[in-house]
C-alpha cells in the first residue's frame, strides 16, 4: 500500500467512525472515557473476543486447513489483542 492508500483508507476510515458516532445520537461520551466503567466494558468486550477469536477462529478445522483463511483469522487476532492493549493502556493509566 502507498502512503496515498493509507490516506485514503484513514479518511474513509475517520468517515466512518464519525458516521457511526453521529448514529448513536446523544450519548454522555464522558461515561466511556479511560478510567470508567464503560471503558473498562470495551475493554472486557475485546478481551472476550480475543478468546473467542482464538477459542472457535483459530482452531477450527476449516480454518486450520486454509493457508489464507488462517492468515486472516490471524490478523483478527493480531487486531483484537492491538486493540485490548491500546484500550488497556489509557483506561488502566488513570
Amino acid at each position: 500500500m502507498t502512503d496515498k492508500d493509507n490516506s485514503t483508507a484513514d479518511t474513509e476510515n475517520e468517515q466512518q467512525r464519525l458516521a457511526d458516532l453521529a448514529e448513536i445520537g446523544d450519548v454522555d461520551l464522558s461515561q466511556f472515557a479511560p478510567g470508567t466503567f464503560g471503558c473498562h466494558e470495551a475493554m472486557h468486550t475485546a478481551s472476550l473476543m480475543l478468546d473467542m477469536t482464538d477459542d472457535h477462529l483459530l482452531q477450527h478445522p476449516a480454518i486450520l486447513a486454509d493457508p489464507e483463511f488462517y492468515r486472516l483469522a490471524g490478523n483478527v487476532h493480531e487486531a483484537l489483542f492491538a486493540l485490548y492493549q491500546a484500550i488497556g493502556e489509557k483506561h488502566l493509566a488513570d
